[in-house]
């Protein structure tokens, strides 16, 4: 009996799943025989794993072929038939442990540079055929090197903040499901707003953008062997960057993403998952209103308030008294121990405490309040003037629902006048009895405020248009 020599192994695969859309069955060896031991073209093929796949494709067959077949379904070899049940095989055996089976020689040599390369190929069949027409009866997808298979499971909370850590909480599984080591394997932790996750180093961006790597989100494994299961944890401080968008997105880790590893498959390279990232309610916010004015026309006793074109207030929670022609004292229902005087001659305003509204005296303390005069002197009435109130501002405390609306830390709003909803625990709604056919919105994630017409009050309709305004947040 000749001795063989086999300075080279073959495993065949079977394809998963995700390349022919069929599920992966059993693995099938080959081996090449030593140059001139089994001819030029020959391979030597594992002849108990041949079996148990040919009779798992042939099962409840009483005739077929067993064949070989390339992606177009070609026939490589017939490498043995069904007769009555039972397998009988075309070619000889060796050692009563392979199937020397010859090829072509363009085929063989695609088959030998894939046994010495390691190189998959997709779309090859082991097959179960009709013996007459040729047509498929039954067939599994194989590919022709040992590979490993990495496969990974996302570990993670299923809510985070914007800006918060998630070294503590993410984990990942990785597991090397295939037949070959595989070494320095990079796993990435990206974000996205949705499930397409791209296989592909993910850039770093210290703010928010798709598809990119996580602060601290990248961790190498040096070393998994076959069958092989390990967890990682990320060193680094994973942190999602502190302008992540409130709502649903996808947290994911990629393995490999530079494809440096060539694996059985891939599909199981990407595990993701939705996140909800959300918005701590606010201890409060407040609403910076620095070009508010307290307008004045003493002829007609007309009074209003306004922000820009907002108006805030139309006088009916003030208290107006006229003491000279230059001379005017205003006090909001709320103000209990003091209110202002207002001089149109000198241009000042006072803050008057120790003495009842409407009557002289008491302590004055001066109020860094601007004041533009139109008309007037000592002894005439001004036909108008205006309080430049630069420090207001509109504060609310979601917790207690206290809603102010403040200049220089003093009300000048009756509270019955206003209403705000709560739409989410960054979104706020604010409206005025004054506001017909609109309302504020403040955003606290953004910092933003916002004037919503054509809309319907605590509803997501009508249309935003952002106002000038700073706010400030406190967490």
């Amino acid at each position: 009996m000749k001795k063989f020599f086999f300075p080279a192994i073959l495993i065949l695969l079977l394809v998963p799943g995700w390349l022919m859309g069929e599920d992966p069955a059993k693995v099938l060896a080959m081996q090449i025989p030593g140059a001139g031991t089994a001819g030029g073209n020959t391979l030597l093929i594992n002849l108990s794993q041949l079996e148990a796949l040919a009779t798992e494709l042939a099962a409840a067959l009483q005739a077929a072929e067993i064949r070989l077949l390339d992606p177009k379904d070609r026939v490589l070899a017939t490498l043995g038939r069904l007769k009555k049940g039972k397998l009988k095989w075309d070619h000889k055996t060796v050692q009563d442990k392979f199937l020397a089976v010859n090829f072509a020689a363009t085929d063989y040599a695609l088959l030998a540079e894939s046994v010495q390369a390691r190189m998959p190929r997709a779309g090859y069949k082991l097959a179960a055929c009709d013996g007459e027409t040729g047509a498929i009866i039954n067939s599994s997808p194989v590919a022709f090197c040992e590979l490993p298979d990495l496969a990974v499971q996302l570990n993670y909370p299923v809510n985070a903040p914007p800006g918060g850590s998630l070294d503590k909480e993410v984990t990942v599984t990785l597991e090397n499901t295939g037949s070959f080591a595989a070494r320095d394997i990079r796993l990435e932790i990206v974000l996205s707003s949705d499930d397409k996750i791209p296989r592909r180093s993910a850039p770093a961006a210290a703010n928010f953008t798709e598809d990119a790597l996580l602060e601290g989100g990248r961790e190498t494994v040096p070393l998994l062997e076959p069958g092989q299961q390990v967890t990682v944890r990320f060193s680094g401080s994973l942190k999602l960057p502190e302008d992540t968008p409130p709502g649903k997105h996808y947290l994911a880790v990629v393995a490999d993403p530079e494809d440096r590893i060539g694996e059985l498959s891939e599909d199981n390279n990407i595990s993701s998952g939705f996140i909800m990232i959300t918005v701590p309610e606010p201890a409060f916010f407040a609403v910076e209103m620095p070009e508010t004015v307290l307008y004045f026309e003493p002829a007609a006793y007309g009074f209003r308030i306004a922000c820009g074109d907002t108006l805030l207030s139309d006088g009916k929670d003030w208290k107006l008294c006229r003491m000279k022609p230059h001379v005017f004292q205003f006090k909001h229902v709320s103000w209990t121990d003091f209110y202002w005087e207002i001089d149109t001659y000198e241009r000042a305003v006072w803050e008057i405490r120790g003495v009842d509204f409407c009557k002289r005296g008491g302590r004055a303390r001066d109020l860094p309040i601007k004041v533009e005069v139109t008309g007037g002197s000592l002894d005439t009435l001004p036909s108008r003037f205006a309080l430049k109130l630069a420090q207001t501002r509109m504060r609310f405390e979601p917790a207690t629902k206290k809603f102010m609306l403040l200049a220089y830390d003093k009300p000048i709003c009756h509270l019955p006048f206003w209403w705000v909803c709560k739409r989410d625990s960054f979104l706020y709604q604010i409206r005025c009895a004054l506001w017909e056919n609109y309302f504020w919105q403040v955003d606290t994630f953004k910092k933003e405020a916002s004037q919503v017409t054509d809309g319907k009050f605590c509803s997501t309709e009508g249309i935003a248009a952002k106002l000038p305004l700073m706010v400030t947040v406190e967490k």
